[in-house]
């Protein structure tokens, strides 16, 4: 009863500009970061947002959908002198009670999917960009491509974030991998009819993508770091944002069969930072770079530096 009491004062209280979009992760969030035990974790989850446990527990219904993302590192490239998670590790340790996907002890390095999507939505970490719960909560990525509000959001109408999400970007970062294609379209016949049909419809031909591709290869292993970017068709109303960026990675040992592309993150981007990544002087046969957006890999080569190519694809 008391519990049902906060609920409902909360409620009635909830922010409702745009500024204050945060609501109610953050102050979730504030509640449960210091809590260990996950069962108590979720207790609080299903307590406050009623029904978002549920997601978590319908993508374990399809574990095929966990192959198509990577490993990311839980500490943000703006707080590796500090060491602070991202995501609380015991917010990810109880979500992983129900997925059961591969994290080291520390909960530092992990699934890309589930830290990118649910874990995000539980982080209070203040990064440069703001909050990394923002993608998800200001309808930037739904408004640009003119589709329903909410579909990417922590509470969508239909479907599921982690499951809307690989789709949708599933469909653009593998477009040239016929193999992922074809996992991806199994994937989405076994999530059925809970699927949005304006996913599955979605005209992905039409977008205007560039690629922006960072190729390494040594004695160890072959990377493939791959930046998309994609111009929102419809006027983004909802922010300043023009474009979204989808970062995945092809990583094989040699010796090992073509690996498949992994995503990492996605996220919704401005005009200058765009363009910022397709400048001419950064591309070339022999240049620095580094694994970004906190991808990881094995034996984490972030943020040592790699040497090789780096060049456009339309």
């Amino acid at each position: 009863m008391f519990q049902a009491l906060l609920t409902l004062i909360g409620t009635l209280f909830a922010p409702t500009s745009q500024a204050q979009s945060d609501y109610p992760w953050i102050e979730v969030t504030r509640t449960i970061e210091g809590m260990e035990d996950p069962a108590r974790i979720k207790e609080v989850i299903e307590n406050r947002i009623p029904g978002f446990l549920k997601q978590l527990e319908q993508d374990h219904e399809t574990p095929l959908l966990f192959q198509f993302w990577g490993m990311s590192r839980n500490i943000d490239e703006s707080h590796l002198s500090t060491g602070r998670r991202t995501v609380p590790p015991t917010i990810l340790r109880a979500f992983n009670t129900i997925w059961n996907v591969g994290y080291d002890s520390s909960y530092i390095h992990g699934h890309a999917g589930l830290t990118h999507t649910y874990g995000y939505l539980f982080s209070n970490l203040e990064t440069p960009f703001g909050h990394k719960r923002a993608r998800y909560t200001r309808n930037e990525i739904e408004t640009g491509f003119g589709l329903p509000a909410g579909l990417f959001s922590g509470r969508p109408s239909k479907g599921t974030l982690f499951s809307n999400l690989t789709v949708f970007a599933g469909k653009i970062a593998f477009r040239d991998h016929e193999p992922a294609v074809k996992l991806l379209d199994e994937a989405i016949g076994l999530i059925g009819r809970t699927a949005p049909a304006e996913l599955l419809s979605y005209p992905y031909g039409t977008l205007k993508v560039r690629r922006l591709v960072e190729w390494t290869r040594n004695d160890a292993f072959t990377l493939e770091l791959r930046t998309d970017i994609v111009s929102f068709p419809r006027a983004n109303t909802a922010g300043r944002n023009t474009a979204l960026l989808i970062y995945s990675i092809v990583y094989k040992k040699d010796g090992k069969d073509r690996a498949r592309p992994r995503l990492i993150t996605v996220f919704p981007v401005d005009s200058g930072f765009a363009n910022n990544l397709f400048k001419i002087e950064g591309l070339g046969e022999r240049v620095p770079f580094k694994l970004k957006y906190n991808a990881s890999v094995p034996g984490d080569l972030n943020p040592a530096l790699l040497v090789g190519r780096r060049f456009i694809v339309e």
